[in-house]
């Protein structure tokens, strides 16, 4: 059997490969580009919300007569909780504020909630 010459080509090209994959391990390891939108809008939520209601899954709310959002929110249609973040929830009891949220504000709540983008004729083009 003839032994086969390994030349500069071959080196070249085993480098290229190793970076390649480098490359795609690398990002592979990165969180989706939403996780950041998604954090945003789970601390929109605790910062406006949080006070009374839960807004993670599973968790107690610090009033116990607060449904937790995280579950409330999420059960909501897509036009549906849009509109409703927008024009302010309605309050059961004075206490409670209406908060009316941006259109930024929205996506990254929708984000946290479903992780990926809204897809609604509401919003119009981005």
């Amino acid at each position: 059997m003839m032994a086969m010459s390994v030349g500069p080509r071959w080196h070249a090209l085993r480098r290229l490969a190793r970076v390649v994959l480098a490359l795609v391990l690398l990002a592979g390891a990165m969180p989706p580009a939403h996780a950041a939108e998604g954090e945003a809008g789970k601390a929109l939520l605790e910062r406006n919300c949080g006070r009374c209601h839960a807004v993670s899954a599973g968790e107690e709310s610090p009033l116990a007569q607060a449904p937790n959002l995280f579950t409330a929110l999420a059960a909501y249609p897509g036009e549906r909780l849009e509109y409703e973040l927008a024009e302010g929830i309605g309050s059961r009891h004075e206490a409670m504020p209406q908060v009316q949220f941006s259109d930024e504000d929205i996506t990254s709540i929708y984000y946290y909630l479903h992780g990926e983008e809204p897809e609604s004729e509401l919003r119009g083009p981005q």
